[in-house]
């Protein structure tokens, strides 16, 4: 047996989350272990770096798996991508060890998510960004981000309903980024995140660009570990997995 990663990116638009789901409901993951199914037959310790939730992007989603076929990675990528839809593509593969585990192993995940601060949105943004008209105070925004950093208790910053276990979390970075067209680029870096955490502290941190919210307020959010007290989550379109290191 023989095991192999890929860095898979993806437009999650059309999709109800990369992690396969009972029914006939269309998942990224399940349109990959299909083409694998055909390509492959048999394939075994299917795994991944990130569970990105509905409308949720990937740059650079990282899989892993067994299969008893050495495996050509030019051809079978070529093949993989033929068999894939239009709106996920595979784009590197490597062999692996073979315990290797492409959630397991990773130490940390990075995500992005795209602004645009200006009066209009550019045509090949709007699917992938959330427009701002109001201008944002950029400096009270970075000011605010490394509130964000260490181990904490990120409890206001999830879905309560939804998450189970710990709600402790390690966050190695937060940063923004300005480009032209007022274009920003929110990125965060952390050991695991919990059910739409970077979605929820994007939100916040917005608000207190929009002046609605003061930065001193972000330590009571974490204290009182409520999520009515943290910001309204963004839409997914303008989230990214972006990186995975190991």
């Amino acid at each position: 047996m023989s095991k192999y990663a890929a860095v898979i990116e993806y437009d999650g638009t059309g999709f109800k989350g990369f992690q396969a789901q009972p029914g006939n409901i269309k998942t990224v993951q399940g349109e990959i272990t299909g083409a694998l199914k055909v390509l492959l037959g048999d394939y075994e310790q299917f795994s991944y770096a990130g569970r990105t939730d509905a409308g949720v992007h990937a740059k650079h989603q990282v899989i892993s798996f067994r299969t008893e076929k050495k495996i050509d990675f030019y051809r079978f990528k070529w093949k993989l991508n033929c068999l894939l839809p239009g709106d996920i593509v595979v784009k590197e593969m490597r062999s692996v060890h073979d315990t290797f585990d492409a959630r397991k192993d990773a130490k940390w995940r990075q995500y992005s998510y795209f602004v645009v601060n200006n009066s209009y949105q550019s045509v090949f943004l709007k699917k992938y960004s959330l427009l701002i008209t109001k201008e944002l105070d950029i400096e009270a925004m970075r000011a605010s981000v490394d509130k964000f950093s260490g181990v904490k208790d990120f409890a206001s910053f999830c879905n309560n309903n939804l998450q189970q276990g710990s709600t402790i979390r390690q966050v190695h970075s937060f940063k923004i980024r300005k480009f032209s067209d007022g274009l920003l680029v929110f990125r965060i870096a952390a050991s695991s995140f919990l059910y739409n955490m970077v979605r929820i502290m994007i939100g916040t941190v917005l608000e207190i660009g929009k002046e609605e919210r003061r930065i001193k307020s972000i330590d009571k959010v974490f204290k009182g570990k409520n999520r009515k007290l943290a910001g309204k989550i963004v839409p997914a379109k303008g989230l990214f997995l972006t990186n995975v290191e190991y």
